[in-house]
């Protein structure tokens, strides 16, 4: 007889069945209809209450863990847990030159920190500032403020704001709410003043951006709260002995940001004078880098990276998270890895890989040096920094489905359209960044559920490189991700896209059954050169030698080429796959079986 009962399934009907098969077994209700008898309801109540425990333990117990966690306040503690802090809203950055004309024979002019400037996104307007005090020196008469020697100055969106709380007993542990959820983290400052009265105060670090913490260091620390508010605490005196007092005033200095809605912003009006003389503002780099607060998913991602990396330099995993960590309003993505692992080896180097959130070659060059002094402070040993510029390959995808016009209300173009957009969204939920890779079938089952006429597709995919010719140079190597198609005897494996070659329209591809390149002329399909380099497939490269081609028009022309197998493409080091959705097309095949 049984004399337990299995409650840990989450579905109610199986639930029920064994509530029943418990009764069933004891002699009281031998005989009884559960089905058709008043005990049957009861069951449904024992049912479902077991039912509704069950699941709240199977939620709790997921929501114990960073890997199966859903809700963003559980995945934010983990990650606390771990010692990362969750990305806040970014401001939207730009960067402008400011100088100001002034033949009085003054010195030095300074502008200070928070002079705001109006700007007009999509007919809303919004309030860029300076963070950091401006200087200049006389040039006859001209001042061109500088930031750490550099004209170019990055100012930043967000409304200033602050709060005051008054410190308690030392040891305590104390939190400080900072009641907004779209503050931005990089912008907190705070201040410790003796008392009330006094405009005296030290300034306070964020543990973030401390390499050394000593006895006197001043720190604190700011992470968000479930609730989705802000928290600073200090600590109780015992690592360090320099923490608010009793009766200390602390003032929490903050920015309030619109992230991803001021990005684009280009015309900026200084709000005020400089001494009564007029601030030349000219834009260097249009507003970006602006965006709400860290996804749960790159939470989940990151954080065990960054606990494994303890604040220190030393394995390439140690360099993303550190970086990324650091420098979040400028990195979309980032990869490293050690010397050992690139081709040709550099041992003692570590490559680094950025996709920069903006395209002003001055910003990224001022990150570079940033990382690299960075790296100097946490590094364990002594590598050099390389640099390399992201690879980024296209996918050209030529899908072809069968499509049944009985099971669907809609047209053969609508449902064409359709598909398309799915071929889209899946480019765009999985690649476009470091380490994701391309999966044919994957996406293929994501088209035969587009619709229920939708029965089945195939799909070719092709490489594709975007190739800007040079003035004066004649030989180019170009390199795909992936080990490209042997030569076949029906079908071309490389070809590009129409330029100029010897004043003819002409375009690329291989000669059939080899691995040589050819210049074709369009209007007459035949070879203007018969030799122009080679396709290397092992090596997944196109070596081109003596072409001089120019543009017919825009900034590149396109050559790509059949990988060897279609069916995945890994993308390793600094390459990054990305969808190129107006080469790709989704066609139907009529058909009227099932």
């Amino acid at each position: 007889m049984a004399t337990t009962i299995r409650s840990a399934d989450l579905d109610f009907n199986q639930i029920k069945n064994e509530l029943k098969r418990y009764f069933q077994q004891q002699d009281q209700f031998s005989d009884y209809n559960f089905e058709a008898s008043g005990l049957s309801n009861l069951l449904d109540v024992l049912a479902y209450n077991t039912h509704q425990n069950a699941l709240l333990a199977n939620f709790a117990l997921n929501e114990s863990f960073l890997s199966t966690a859903q809700l963003r306040s559980s995945i934010v503690g983990l990650a606390g847990s771990l010692g990362y802090t969750v990305g806040s809203r970014a401001a939207s950055v730009a960067v402008v030159n400011l100088s100001v004309y002034d033949p009085s024979g003054i010195s030095t002019k300074t502008i200070p920190a928070g002079f705001s400037f109006s700007t007009t996104v999509n007919n809303k307007s919004y309030t860029f500032r300076t963070r950091e005090a401006l200087t200049a020196t006389n040039d006859e008469g001209t001042f061109n403020f500088t930031l750490n020697g550099s004209v170019n100055i990055p100012i930043y969106e967000g409304t200033a704001k602050s709060k005051n709380f008054i410190a308690g007993i030392t040891g305590e542990t104390d939190t400080y709410i900072i009641p907004v959820s779209n503050l931005d983290l990089e912008s907190v400052r705070v201040r410790v003043y003796e008392n009330t009265s006094t405009s005296i105060y030290d300034l306070y670090l964020n543990i973030n951006d401390v390499t050394n913490i000593t006895g006197d260091s001043r720190i604190f620390v700011i992470k968000e709260t479930p609730n989705g508010f802000y928290e600073v605490s200090f600590g109780n005196g015992v690592v360090t002995n320099q923490v608010p007092s009793a009766g200390n005033r602390i003032q929490i200095i903050y920015d309030t940001v619109v992230g991803p809605e001021a990005n684009g912003a280009y015309q900026f009006e200084p709000n005020s004078q400089l001494g009564g003389l007029d601030i030349d503002a000219i834009t260097r780099a249009r507003s970006s880098a602006g965006s709400f607060k860290e996804e749960i998913e790159s939470v989940r991602k990151n954080a065990p990276y960054l606990y494994a990396a303890q604040n220190r330099m030393v394995t390439a995993e140690d360099y993303s998270a550190l970086i990324l960590r650091n420098f979040p309003n400028q990195i979309s993505d980032i990869k490293s890895w050690g010397g050992e692992d690139n081709i040709p080896p550099r041992y003692g180097s570590v490559f680094i890989s950025i996709d920069f959130e903006t395209d002003n070659a001055s910003v990224q060059e001022v990150t570079k040096g940033d990382i690299t002094n960075l790296a100097k402070d946490l590094s364990v040993a002594s590598f050099d920094i390389e640099f390399v510029e992201p690879n980024r390959t296209f996918l050209e995808v030529e899908t072809v489905f069968q499509f049944n016009p009985y099971l669907t209300s809609s047209s053969q173009t609508a449902i064409e359209t359709s598909v398309g957009q799915t071929m889209k969204n899946y480019f765009d939920t999985n690649l476009g960044k470091f380490d994701q890779s391309f999966r044919r079938s994957n996406m293929l089952t994501e088209i035969d559920e587009t619709d229920p006429s939708v029965l089945s597709s195939r799909a070719t995919v092709r490489m594709q490189n975007r190739f800007t010719p040079k003035f004066g140079v004649d030989s180019y190597t170009i390199v795909f991700p992936s080990s490209i198609a042997t030569e076949e005897e029906d079908a071309y494996t490389v070809k590009s896209t129409n330029f100029y070659f010897n004043g003819k329209v002409c375009f690329l591809r291989n000669r059939i059954d080899t691995t040589v390149i050819e210049v074709i002329d369009t209007s007459t399909g035949k070879s203007e050169v018969d030799n122009v380099g080679n396709f290397y497939p092992s090596e997944g490269t196109i070596v081109l030698s003596g072409f001089t081609g120019s543009l017919i028009s825009g900034t590149y022309f396109k050559i790509n080429a059949l990988p060897a197998n279609q069916a995945t493409i890994n993308p390793q080091r600094n390459n990054i796959l990305i969808y190129d959705d107006e080469a790709s097309t989704a066609s139907a095949i009529i058909t009227d079986t099932l």
